[in-house]
């Protein structure tokens, strides 16, 4: 009993001790604090609308024919692009790229419709301004939009199959804005970047310092399983009212479609929180140094965002990438996120919350080893 009433006891004082340390590093509480708050909704800010109507758009129709003009009409009247310009030529289309006139070029070569009377495939070509991603979204979508009507039409007309009709459904992502496919990703990594970056500033300061975060301020050591346990407790408290705020609070204030129940919510985070709390603590047992964080920051941060499956989907990942994706929560965090605030069930994210579990026990052990072989070192220094 004694045991068991002394154990808790060190996980108290472990606890306490770590939010002291927190609240006197004016550096870690800039970080969390700065970052945990304002990046949410910064972020927010800058991509707020998410979706550009009507880009305007030069037209190169080399063809002139009919096949080209019904194309032309067809990319006009989409809801993406809007026809600003009729170029002569390719010369004409980009001074007027240059001069922000236009964000995109559509040109079609002067063979098209010869091609296409003749059954034989055409192409076309886009170009598009890529000063943000958003232009280059609507230059595909809607030239693949028309391109897909087109196909649909000429393979009616020349009789080549049975027409068959279709209804484009799209269930969670009407506008296909690009809000929804980067900030429910950003707020995910927020947790995870200020988490590893805020603990691991802390870890390199007391070793700078000589002192370790594997014993008490008195110089008396504790187990590894108590020091992981009461160091976690203090940013649990701390990164969940940061996950409840950015997952929920901030996609209110910007209207962002939120299906998911509030407990739901706060479930799910509870298991993506204790993750990267001992993911966090694992990867900075090996920080010697303060500074060493800001290297990592540069370097870490792309490749998190990258194998997230934002940028490039998942299915399409060498194995080797694919392996290494699974080293950061946010691989199942952001994916998690997602899915859930938009459908609002959890069983839908069943297969992530069990591999948050696994990389949570994984790092868990590993973490209280990184505790263990630190106090043996403490140990023989002072022996």
């Amino acid at each position: 009993m004694n045991y068991v009433s002394n154990w808790f006891r060190d996980i108290w004082n472990i606890f306490v001790n770590e939010l002291r340390l927190i609240g006197r590093d004016n550096g870690v509480m800039l970080i969390f604090c700065f970052a945990g708050l304002v990046y949410p909704v910064l972020y927010n800010f800058i991509y707020h609308d998410g979706v550009v109507d009507d880009m305007p758009v030069a037209v190169v129709d080399n063809s002139r024919g009919s096949y080209s003009r019904r194309y032309v009409q067809k990319f006009d009247a989409t809801r993406e692009c809007a026809i600003a310009y009729d170029c002569v030529s390719m010369a004409e289309a980009e001074e007027l790229m240059k001069r922000q006139k236009v964000h995109g070029i559509l040109y079609i070569p002067s063979d098209f419709d010869t091609r296409l009377v003749q059954g034989e495939q055409a192409t076309l070509s886009t170009y598009a301004d890529m000063s943000t991603f958003l232009y280059y979204k609507n230059m595909t979508i809607a030239s693949n939009l028309v391109m897909l009507d087109e196909i649909h039409r000429i393979q009616a007309e020349a009789q080549l199959l049975e027409p068959v009709g279709y209804d484009d459904a799209r269930l969670y992502n009407p506008n296909i804005s690009f809000t929804m496919f980067f900030i429910y990703m950003a707020l995910m990594m927020i947790l995870q970047q200020v988490m590893f970056y805020g603990s691991s500033t802390l870890a390199g300061t007391l070793r700078e310092e000589g002192r370790s975060f594997a014993r008490l301020e008195n110089g008396n050591g504790r187990g590894m399983g108590r020091i992981v346990l009461g160091r976690g407790g203090a940013y649990f408290l701390i990164f969940l009212f940061l996950g409840v705020y950015g997952a929920m609070l901030v996609p209110y204030l910007f209207h962002m479609p939120m299906h998911a129940d509030w407990w739901d919510m706060v479930i799910f985070l509870s298991f993506f929180v204790a993750d990267i709390i001992f993911f966090s603590f694992t990867w900075s047992s090996a920080i010697t140094k303060r500074e060493t964080v800001l290297v990592l920051l540069l370097f870490v941060s792309p490749i998190a965002v990258f194998l997230t499956g934002f940028t490039w989907p998942t299915e399409n990942f060498p194995v080797f990438w694919r392996i290494i994706s699974y080293i950061f929560p946010t691989t199942f965090g952001c994916r998690g996120y997602m899915t859930l605030s938009q459908t609002g069930s959890l069983a839908s994210i069943a297969p992530e919350l069990r591999a948050m579990t696994l990389q949570t026990v994984v790092y868990y052990f590993l973490a209280s080893m990184a505790v263990f072989v630190e106090n043996r070192i403490i140990a023989r220094r002072e022996a």
